[in-house]
């Protein structure tokens, strides 16, 4: 398994971490190595699931992303990747509910497998820094 490092800050306060590994079933994703208190402490993203967020991903017009955000903003990057998540998998086969702690650890592993990159992009409303993510192909 391995462990990584979530990308931004866990409940407000602190950076998370969780760990993965691939599996012949698809994508393991383990929260209980962390502070985070999910139901379940534990998922999996079936290969197909997983294969949906990558085309997903290649599909969209937009080069980079923000990491947050529920909706399309107003200043770049346009599209949020947690929103993009849900619409790649909007019902995950194992039946739990998407949780912005589940989209951080996929962004993470995302990042760490390099289908996209981690840049400091533009600064966002009122100055406040933005993690902003671009397609690696």
């Amino acid at each position: 398994m391995k462990i990584l490092q979530t990308l931004g800050r866990h409940s407000g306060q602190q950076e998370g971490i969780f760990q993965y590994r691939r599996t012949p079933d698809g994508v393991f994703i383990d929260s209980g190595v962390g502070r985070a208190n999910l139901t379940p402490a534990s998922i999996t993203l079936t290969t197909e699931e997983w294969t949906a967020i990558l085309r997903k991903i290649g599909e969209s017009r937009e080069r980079s992303f923000r990491l947050t955000g529920q909706r399309r903003m107003p200043n770049p990057p346009h599209q949020s990747l947690y929103a993009l998540l849900s619409e790649a998998v909007p019902r995950p086969t194992g039946g739990w509910p998407w949780q912005d702690t589940w989209k951080t650890n996929i962004c993470a592993i995302l990042e760490h497998e390099g289908s996209i990159d981690l840049y400091h992009g533009p600064l966002g409303p009122r100055n406040s820094a933005v993690i902003c993510l671009s397609k690696g192909f």
